[in-house]
């Protein structure tokens, strides 16, 4: 652990793009900052899908004056993941990735804030404002059933093309859940679905037909309402909406019933928040928290929330929260 504690007047927790954007509202604004992510630049980003193509045109999640070049209408995971990594350089944003901070408490004045690299080296820092920007896709809806924690079981999504040729369930029935099953199917999987609702919901305009369609041909099998009993090393066993079981052949399955944000920094440092939604309790044009020089910046504003804050608002939220903190000092 460093000796003496560095202090920063703003440490920001979170190098996606709402904490880049506050990195770069400090730093126009002359306020020295810090920004701490437990993985790479734009690590939440790098969990979704290797092919996924954003569903906003560029001029909607850029950063500041830097464009975002794509080769299609709207760019891709990488395209995005390499834009603002290279943002981060352009803009000389102080940002320190792999230390994840493990803890954070109040002082007076001010807090402290304890990471930990990915090699177990450990470092202290003070600060007098903290901005909490990192993602709500920490942890998995798991479905608690036996056999979720076998090897061939994931809540993730990588790339559709390890499924060749192999029978894939897909549990979820939402946006996620659907494009993985086209493309997975598109890549030669044969694809089941089992979603516990009658219909499919919060799906793209353009994916719903094509989804319905191929479940109209028999491409895709799909069991709505339904849900997960048990998983075994070669079927899956399902309840049907009328109480029957099925066992159905999976070599693989994607449970991708969506995700909760991890909190404990919000605990550790009195944020309030709504138990079920875990959307925080903020003043709404400062983003300040229940706790005075705390704030909170992106989609976890919104807590499990998924359909409301996005890149495109999110990236907003940095600049409100530097001008608050400048009235502050």
């Amino acid at each position: 652990m460093n000796a003496v504690p560095e202090h920063f007047p703003l440490v920001i927790v979170g190098a996606g793009p709402a904490g880049l954007a506050t990195a770069l509202a400090a730093r126009e604004a002359g306020l020295e900052h810090v920004v701490l992510e437990r993985g790479a630049v734009a690590e939440n980003i790098r969990r979704f899908p290797a092919n996924l193509v954003f569903y906003s045109t560029p001029d909607l999640v850029e950063l500041g004056d830097i464009p975002l070049i794509c080769a299609g209408a709207k760019p891709t995971r990488t395209e995005a993941v390499t834009y603002y990594t290279r943002f981060a350089g352009a803009r000389e944003l102080n940002v320190r990735t792999y230390e994840e901070v493990v803890l954070a408490e109040r002082l007076e004045p001010g807090f402290r804030l304890l990471t930990r690299s990915h090699v177990g080296e450990e470092r202290e820092y003070r600060a007098d404002h903290v901005v909490l920007a990192f993602g709500a896709y920490d942890q998995p809806n798991r479905l608690d059933v036996p056999g979720e924690d076998l090897p061939h079981v994931s809540h993730w999504f990588d790339e559709p093309e390890r499924y060749h040729g192999r029978s894939l369930l897909i549990v979820g029935g939402k946006g996620s859940a659907a494009e993985a099953a086209l493309l997975c199917w598109r890549a030669g999987a044969r694809v089941t679905i089992s979603y516990r609702q009658p219909r499919f919901t919060g799906l793209k305009y353009w994916i719903e037909p094509d989804l319905v369609n191929r479940i109209a041909e028999g491409s895709i099998t799909a069991y709505l309402p339904s849900h997960v009993v048990a998983i075994g090393p070669r079927t899956t066993r399902l309840r049907l909406g009328d109480g029957s079981e099925l066992e159905v052949a999976a070599d693989f399955v994607l449970a991708l019933t969506g995700y909760q944000p991890k909190l404990d920094l919000f605990d550790q440092l009195g944020v309030r928040y709504d138990p079920l939604t875990k959307r925080a309790v903020l003043d709404p044009e400062t983003h300040q928290s229940c706790t005075p020089g705390v704030y909170v910046a992106g989609c976890i504003c919104a807590g499990n929330i998924g359909n409301e804050i996005f890149i495109e608002n999110g990236r907003l939220h940095g600049a409100a929260i530097v001008a608050a903190v400048i009235r502050e000092r």
